[in-house]
């Protein structure tokens, strides 16, 4: 989800995320709300429920673009385009960490005055609970913030109302100390996480998407009906400077599964903003008539296949192997309708380490813009003794991933597998392929930073991250070298350009060893309601992509 987001190395993104950037004042405008007509209600659409609207367990892209308007952590990101949208700034905390010489201890401390949508005061020791319920709740962030002293041993003892001695507050003073067990170069981007977002000290430890909690932000939830809608409502009691107010009133975010009828509706003026990309027998039209309300801006992020290595015949590297040259990327971008481009690297474009090379004449697998190897991949698939292996592709509902699991069952077919899709439900899929007891083998995924880091991609195949329940490593991928680099230069906390290069090392290693199997990076479309104020009212950020609280009427 989304990417997920450096705050520390964005001095480093590629020129990829240097766009335009619309609706962007000083810093007086954005404390005010930036420039724009102030007011009224607009209707947006989501083809499918976010995986959670508590901030403790959120996941996915469509939740946290509409949740960083709702739960300001300690510390979060500029609004705005490109690098600039990138840049760490404080949030609920008064300014920047102070990090001691040794990586280990973080000393912030709470704005005063803060209050909750409710009108709760916000204490110094909320924090502490936050964390808490992300570990209670087996968070899918929960590897972010196990490095706490103490962090491991709470969750191992399973009382939720235990201690974590890695985190001292003082609720008179505002201030937060954590102190970490090793050094963590990525520590201040877990802090601007949505899992981070700060929450009323007696929340609950369950999962409230139908109820979510009170935050600090610019909007508030006032209503979740799951599969149905849930609503923004501006929250009167925010006042962050730095942190745009918003303009819109009232967003009312309905869960439209279809993307021909969202699009059509975004054309007609019945919806304003549509989350998801138009369809593909649509996109014609809209490039065409509606260009002036239309865009695509490119993202950091990673389309892949898992390989479950515990679960046959994904267990063999042959296999693994057979999958690398046997699937058609040019195919499966096409399911994509022009948003996304064919890639062999798990780094993406824009995250320091990545190689351009390796997205093009460099692939060990062959070039991702030729057709596929099938003859070496059914030579592989019969060395391994896995022909006719029973196979099940898991994918879920979310477009076009249907098409996609049915697509990568078809090119398992090919190379001599006899492989089946199976299509979940996208609100519980990474739940689903993400529980050791599933044992799913195969299937469809992709990373959206939380921070545009790389070792936030590589935590999706770090053995550290291996967890029986919302597991981020769903090919369960253990390389011992790999997973002792990824401990070595997360320590680094400083992401200069030798590090960067030690990060691109690891990442051709995953590449090499085949486990996992990229074919892209994506693309992100914004379209709205002719209503809409697409000139002046949008911006696009490089971590939580469309921002609301840019949104206009004209």
């Amino acid at each position: 989800m989304i990417v997920s987001c450096a705050r520390t190395c964005a001095l480093l993104l590629l020129a990829a995320l240097m766009l335009t950037s619309f609706g962007c004042g000083d810093d007086d405008d954005a404390d005010a709300g930036g420039q724009g007509k102030q007011g009224g209600s607009i209707t947006v659409s989501q083809s499918t429920q976010p995986d959670s609207l508590d901030p403790a367990l959120a996941y996915s892209p469509n939740a946290w673009e509409a949740l960083w308007l709702v739960y300001t952590p300690p510390l979060t990101y500029k609004h705005a385009e490109g690098n600039e949208g990138a840049e760490l700034i404080p949030g609920v905390a008064k300014e920047l960490p102070t990090v001691s010489e040794d990586g280990k201890t973080y000393k912030l401390a709470l704005r005063e005055g803060l209050r909750y949508s409710d009108g709760t005061p916000a204490k110094a020791s909320d924090f502490e609970q936050t964390i808490k319920r992300v570990l209670n709740l087996e968070s899918p962030g929960s590897s972010y913030f196990l490095g706490i002293e103490g962090a491991t041993e709470y969750v191992e003892a399973g009382e939720s109302e235990g201690d974590i001695p890695g985190i001292e507050t003082n609720d008179q003073t505002g201030e937060i100390t954590i102190t970490l067990s090793e050094p963590d170069g990525t520590f201040s981007n877990a802090l601007a996480t949505e899992f981070a977002g700060l929450v009323p000290g007696d929340t609950p430890f369950e999962n409230l998407t139908k109820d979510p909690p009170p935050g600090i932000g610019p909007y508030k939830f006032t209503e979740s009906v799951p599969n149905r809608k849930f609503v923004l409502e501006k929250n009167p009691r925010f006042n962050i400077p730095g942190i745009p107010k918003g303009k819109i009133d009232k967003i009312t975010v309905l869960i439209v599964t279809s993307r021909a009828r969202a699009a059509q509706d975004v054309i007609s003026g019945e919806l304003d903003y549509m989350f998801d990309a138009p369809p593909p027998d649509l996109k014609p039209e809209v490039k065409a008539n509606y260009s002036d309300r239309y865009d695509e801006q490119a993202t950091n992020s990673t389309y892949y296949l898992f390989m479950n290595t515990r679960e046959p015949p994904f267990d063999k590297k042959e296999v693994r192997e057979a999958v690398n040259y046997g699937i058609d990327k040019p195919a499966l971008a096409r399911l994509f309708a022009g948003e996304l481009s064919p890639g062999c690297s798990f780094l993406p474009p824009g995250v320091p380490g990545y190689d351009q090379a390796l997205d093009l004449e460099d692939c060990p697998w062959g070039d991702p813009n030729e057709p596929p190897n099938l003859e070496k991949a059914r030579q592989l698939i019969a060395d391994a003794g896995a022909e006719g292996a029973d196979v099940t592709v898991w994918g879920s509902t979310f477009e076009p991933d249907p098409q996609l699991t049915q697509a990568y069952a078809d090119m398992l077919n090919k190379m001599g597998l006899d492989a089946k899709p199976t299509i979940v439900d996208a609100a519980v899929y990474g739940q689903t392929v993400g529980n050791a007891k599933t044992k799913a083998q195969t299937g469809v995924t992709n990373w959206f930073p939380d921070f545009p880091h790389p070792g936030n991609f590589m935590s999706r195949v770090d053995g550290n991250s291996i967890q029986p329940t919302n597991n981020p490593n769903v090919g369960n991928v253990d390389d011992p070298e790999i997973t002792s680099g990824i401990a070595e230069l997360s320590q680094e906390t400083e992401l200069t350009r030798e590090v960067a290069d030690r990060w691109g090392e690891l990442n051709r290693e995953l590449v090499e060893e085949a486990w996992t199997a990229p074919y892209g990076h994506a693309k992100v479309s914004t379209f709205v309601s002719e209503r809409m104020d697409f000139e002046n009212c949008t911006l696009f950020h490089p971590v939580y992509y469309n921002d609301y609280s840019s949104f206009c009427l004209k």
